[in-house]
């Protein structure tokens, strides 16, 4: 019997092309960007290059293309950049998440609704 996975929200495999696109900078360029030495530079070269092509596909400017670390970081950027911009209009924001969401959403969006706004979890 074969077996099938079903936890991709955890983890994907991932694609060939996407395996061999990244293998140089797994092996050879894999230098630190933010750093200021040769191989840093290089990959620094790289991830501008990559934020510009993502950016073009999306039809979005390079600057509006940020990079993080992983799905927590991710969540906070979006639900705590939302909730500031509401509050810099001079609102409070109201964050409605469905119970289903993963825990990082949960206490993202509880933590930006703060003290001022409103938080509602739907069921």
């Amino acid at each position: 019997m074969q077996a099938i996975y079903l936890d991709h929200a955890a983890t994907t495999p991932v694609r060939r092309e996407v395996v061999e696109a990244m293998a140089p900078y797994l092996d050879v360029d894999f230098g630190n960007p933010s750093s200021v030495h040769a191989f840093g530079r290089r990959a620094a070269a790289a991830l501008e290059d990559a934020r510009a092509r993502l950016a073009g596909a999306l039809g979005a400017h390079a600057s509006e293309i940020v990079f993080v670390r992983g799905g927590t970081e991710a969540d906070n950027l979006a639900v705590f950049g939302v909730a500031g911009r509401v509050r810099a209009e001079g609102r409070a924001p109201a964050l409605a998440v469905s119970a289903i969401e993963h825990p990082a959403v949960l206490e993202a969006a509880r933590a930006a609704a703060g003290e001022d706004g409103a938080f509602l979890t739907i069921p």
